[in-house]
């Protein structure tokens, strides 16, 4: 077992690396980078961060999560340099190689990471989604309202981009099920080829929003109310999912990530 839940104060003395993530919801950034360190067999300490956070937040530096400490260097927090320090963490310890080693390769794999992670990528759309559910019902839906009024002021929230975002999200599904179309066409099970990589990871985790409304047998952890918000993605965007990627989701959750989903 790689990950261990820790409270604060172990972990500002730890030598490991400590993620911080959230206690609240399974967001995907978050269970991204858990499932990262699961899969290069790297020991991390988990610090979780609930509403009770000035003490976490003042110590990391940032006030979101994940965020990622090790030594003395500097706290990441955006899922590029996270992986990039994970993949170099796990070297030697007998895991695959969570990005590939060739600079052509690496580059194409970190464009595929943030056609899923980063701005304007699956996560993003499924979060603007329950934003957008909570923004027009007042809060009946997706996030309570004073929550989608913060997330939408800090992504960038505007009605007349949901359309956007909802074609958007349908072109990037459609680029990974080609990509893993191709792998198993040559023969492998993975988009890494024939070992999981950070590809699959992110696919896995960032699928959870919108694969299926989250049961609490999925996420024992997750309140009534954002169980709810978190419904809404599925709702608007579920049905763009191939069946091949909700397939080699439940596959990685299956065999090389932690199920149910601890928070």
């Amino acid at each position: 077992m790689s990950l261990t839940f820790v409270d604060l104060e172990t972990a500002k003395t730890a030598t490991d690396p400590v993620l911080v993530t959230s206690s609240l919801v399974p967001s995907p950034w978050s269970e991204a980078a858990k499932g990262l360190f699961r899969l290069a067999r790297v020991p991390v300490l988990v610090v979780r961060r609930g509403l009770d956070k000035t003490a976490i937040d003042a110590w990391t530096g940032v006030d979101n999560v994940p965020a990622l400490r090790f030594g003395i260097e500097p706290v990441r927090t955006n899922w590029a340099p996270i992986t990039a320090l994970v993949a170099r963490l796990g070297a030697g310890r007998g895991g695959p190689p969570l990005v590939p080693e060739a600079p052509a390769a690496r580059a194409a794999a970190y464009g595929t990471l943030h056609e899923i992670a980063g701005e304007g990528g699956i996560g993003w759309n499924a979060r603007l989604a329950m934003i957008d559910a909570g923004r027009t019902s007042d809060g009946a839906r997706g996030f309570p309202a004073p929550v989608s009024k913060f997330l939408g002021r800090r992504y960038g929230y505007a009605p007349a981009e949901i359309e956007a975002s909802r074609a958007r999200m349908a072109a990037q599904l459609a680029f990974l099920d080609e990509q893993l179309a191709a792998q198993r066409r040559a023969g492998h099970a993975y988009f890494g080829g024939a070992a999981p990589s950070a590809i699959d990871v992110y696919v896995a985790t960032f699928l959870t929003p919108v694969a299926a409304p989250i049961s609490e047998a999925d996420c024992p952890g997750l309140t009534p109310l954002l169980r709810q918000a978190f419904a809404t993605a599925h709702e608007a965007l579920g049905g763009l999912v191939p069946p091949a990627l909700l397939a080699h989701r439940a596959h990685m959750f299956a065999t090389h990530l932690a199920w149910p989903i601890e928070l």
